[in-house]
């Protein structure tokens, strides 16, 4: 066992030992923070949960990250940072407090460092000797069995990161998507695992962040971002184990976020590699779409993204309550949105905390027994097709009528079979 793998299992050890106890220290999210729009890397884009459409006994989850990359972008390629923890985090008692915690843990190699290519020849497969930058990843599960015993295991040793659609000389005749899914991963549990580029699936008017104009101005189209993409057994994620079957109940919903660290201390020496000290500190979060985007104001969101949901309530309750929106809607667009009620906006707090849960920004989601894919569907999970900029702006403006943006789908399908992002744009299409 290598130092690296040593630290992470010694710091993941004190992260289970924190299951299912009280909070530790420490929205669409497209660069919604001064701060993460710094550090692109570690920036949670989106979060999206639902029952697999194959298998009701499984759940699909995807967190992407790396916001609006350009396909054309060597020579040095996007892809995961070596010095980032990225985390799915489940609450499954209800208290929005983790009890599950799946870490990713990646390291970057070069083969030839004397050229500047990513790639010195076409490539066929993630094994080729052609390809130049590779990169893999570790995979941990943190959680409690069914005896309430603190477990921690290593899912994945050395899984494949698809690599970037360089281009089609690069992968000739349309051969990207069969390399890309060669990095598909099966975990020690029987879980799929997939880590690599991926068609940015968040379908919005980029138009909307000048004065929340629509129509005619730039989208997401035609740009990539980094995915990772779990589909779990339901048991395995469940309170102590064991799939609810009582739909009405706290346990029956899983709370889901996914948030990315960055070292607390880091020591930059020319080219040897970096030192690292002081553990690790959040520096994003993600669970609802477009919460921190446009909800927190701008003094409150670099906190935002560096505290946990259970203290949502008490840092950010009186935004939920009284949203700034409503009335920039009205303000701007004549919308005709509501008037904030007396009391503020209950409804919001409501959607928050299905079936009696705490309050707080986390991706809710049925998993008891009898869920199916055609029960996932915003605000219960997030399929990928969910439309969820028309159905926040409809819910926020409150006014009985629908709101949106005017771009209903993404510009790629969707896929029926895992990891079901559509295919990366890429850097060199045809012509």
């Amino acid at each position: 066992m290598n130092n690296r793998t040593t630290i992470l299992l010694s710091t993941l050890a004190s992260a289970a030992g924190l299951v299912a106890l009280p909070g530790t220290a420490s929205a669409s999210s497209h660069r919604e923070a001064p701060a993460i729009g710094e550090d692109q890397f570690a920036d949670n884009t989106d979060v999206y949960s639902f029952i697999s459409p194959s298998d009701p006994n499984r759940l699909v989850m995807v967190a992407n990250y790396v916001p609006l990359l350009i396909p054309s972008s060597g020579p040095n390629f996007y892809r995961f940072s070596d010095n980032v923890r990225y985390e799915f985090r489940i609450d499954n008692s209800g208290d929005a407090v983790p009890d599950v915690v799946y870490h990713f843990a990646f390291s970057t190699s070069v083969a030839n460092g004397n050229t500047f290519l990513y790639n010195v020849g076409p490539v066929d497969s993630v094994a080729s000797p052609n390809l130049n930058v590779r990169q893999k990843y570790d995979l941990f599960m943190a959680y409690r069995d069914a005896n309430n015993n603190k477990k921690l295991e290593q899912l994945v040793a050395g899984g494949v990161v698809a690599p970037w659609h360089v281009g089609d000389r690069t992968f000739p005749n349309e051969s990207y998507e069969g390399v890309a899914l060669g990095a598909t991963a099966t975990a020690s549990d029987g879980s799929k695992v997939f880590a690599g580029p991926r068609d940015e699936p968040f379908f919005v008017d980029l138009h909307v962040f000048d004065l929340l104009g629509v129509g005619g101005a730039p989208t997401t189209d035609g740009i990539n971002v980094m995915s990772l993409v779990l589909e779990v057994p339901i048991d395995r994620i469940s309170r102590l184990q064991q799939r609810p079957a009582d739909a009405s109940a706290k346990q029956a919903i899983a709370g889901i976020q996914a948030r990315a660290l960055r070292p607390t201390v880091t020591v930059r020496l020319g080219n040897s590699p970096d030192i690292n000290f002081g553990g690790f500190t959040q520096v994003s979060r993600l669970g609802w779409p477009l919460v921190n985007e446009a909800v927190i104001p701008l003094k409150d969101k670099d906190k935002y993204n560096r505290s946990e949901p259970a203290q949502d309530v008490q840092n950010f309750g009186a935004y939920i309550l009284n949203p700034e929106l409503p009335g920039l809607l009205n303000l701007v667009l004549n919308a005709g949105c509501a008037d904030t009620p007396q009391g503020g906006r209950t409804d919001i707090v409501g959607l928050l905390a299905p079936n009696g849960t705490a309050p707080a920004d986390l991706l809710r989601i049925n998993i008891a027994q009898g869920q199916t894919y055609a029960h996932s569907g915003f605000p219960n999970g997030r399929k990928l097709e969910d439309d969820v900029t028309d159905t926040l702006l409809s819910v926020i403006c409150n006014n009985g009528g629908p709101l949106g943006d005017g771009v209903d789908s993404n510009d790629l399908p969707f896929t029926e079979t895992f990891p079901y992002l559509a295919s990366p744009h890429s850097g060199n299409p045809a012509m």
